[in-house]
């Protein structure tokens, strides 16, 4: 028997990622032939990784079975049998939508945030930049990173971390590709609040609040000593190591690719509120209806990443902080919007009383 739920959460978000991606082609700012390659090319990423999870899963599940039984399935008739067992289940529709997902809407956040976010300009760095030294009790949220943080192996460390959050990112959406049935509410919680956070967050509140951030306002916003002296920080962190930071080529090459007219893949420049902080935090959300290890594990990472964020000139502190608080709130809005996904349209008819 189908799995109703499956379908029904499949068709909630691919209706939401469907209408993002046509507001941002309507928008006649996205150059349709260059999108289309855009788009191929992360359904290309996407697969390649959604074939190595699935490789991945595959084996685990051989291995259990040959601990439970002693004896090891035929490979070709184990995947048969799994490909089959799936399609009985939901059609494929659980396991193909986590990676078309993931794809239409990277193109889609890519472009907007290229083609579309640059009309609004960067118009409240300045009083972020204010708020950011309230936060941080008169003093800018980098110094007192760099005051605690500052040597240049803690700096190449968070540097690292920071940067290696695409795994996390991009794994965590194809893995629910490959999770079974009894996942279910966790897994439509994760996937539709990941939807609301590039697209709530990451474009709708970044278009009504559009700044550039700490690392861009010299090139962008305006003079700022402050500024100008931790990007001469980075850099001499950078020359002390013999070894590039990651942060600083990539502001590099963000910098070169602005106004530009030609679609990137990662291009385009906002700093409020974070998308890198809220999906950092949602990583820990999700890792605790897991485990509360795994819950821990992924709670400290995100706060590496919020301080990492500041620390190399990403954001300021109060871009981490909104975001974190908006992704609790669709966090839960996700958890009820599932529950009622779960539920069947129609309630079961009433058995009739004995006696």
């Amino acid at each position: 028997m189908r799995d109703m739920r499956e379908i029904r959460a499949v068709l909630v978000g691919a209706a939401v990622v469907a209408t993002y991606l046509c507001l941002v082609l309507l928008t006649g700012r996205v150059p349709l032939g260059q999108f289309s390659l855009l788009f191929l090319a992360y359904v290309s990423g996407t697969i390649a990784l959604w074939v190595a999870l699935g490789t991945i899963v595959m084996f685990v599940q051989i291995f259990r079975r040959m601990r439970h039984t002693g004896s090891s399935p035929f490979l070709f008739a184990f995947f048969r049998e799994s490909l089959e067992a799936r399609w009985k289940r939901d059609r494929g529709a659980s396991l193909l939508w986590p990676p078309l997902l993931f794809a239409a809407l990277m193109a889609s956040f890519n472009a907007f945030k290229q083609m579309v976010l640059p009309i609004a300009g960067f118009r409240f760095d300045p009083w972020l930049a204010d708020a950011d030294r309230v936060f941080f009790f008169g003093h800018d949220g980098w110094r007192v990173t760099h005051a605690l943080l500052g040597s240049p192996e803690a700096t190449r460390v968070i540097d690292t971390l920071y940067h290696s959050w695409f795994l996390p990112m991009s794994v965590g959406v194809i893995l629910c590709a490959w999770l079974p049935a009894s996942t279910y509410r966790l897994r439509t919680q994760y996937l539709l609040s990941y939807i609301t956070v590039w697209i709530g967050v990451g474009s709708i509140l970044a278009f009504l609040f559009p700044s550039a951030g700490p690392c861009f306002y010299s090139h962008f916003v305006g003079p700022s000593p402050a500024y100008d002296n931790l990007m001469a920080r980075l850099n001499e962190i950078q020359a002390l190591t013999g070894e590039p930071l990651m942060a600083l080529r990539n502001q590099s090459y963000l910098i070169r690719a602005h106004g530009g007219d030609h679609l990137l893949i990662g291009g385009g420049i906002s700093a409020m509120p974070s998308v890198h902080n809220g999906l950092a935090f949602l990583f820990a959300l999700a890792g605790w209806h897991v485990s509360r290890p795994l819950g821990y594990l992924f709670g400290v990472y995100a706060l590496v990443i919020w301080i990492g964020s500041i620390h190399l000139g990403w954001h300021y502190g109060l871009d981490g902080v909104v975001s974190v608080a908006l992704t609790i709130g669709i966090w839960r809005v996700s958890g009820h919007i599932a529950d009622r996904l779960e539920k069947p349209l129609v309630p079961p008819a009433a058995e009739p009383a004995l006696g």
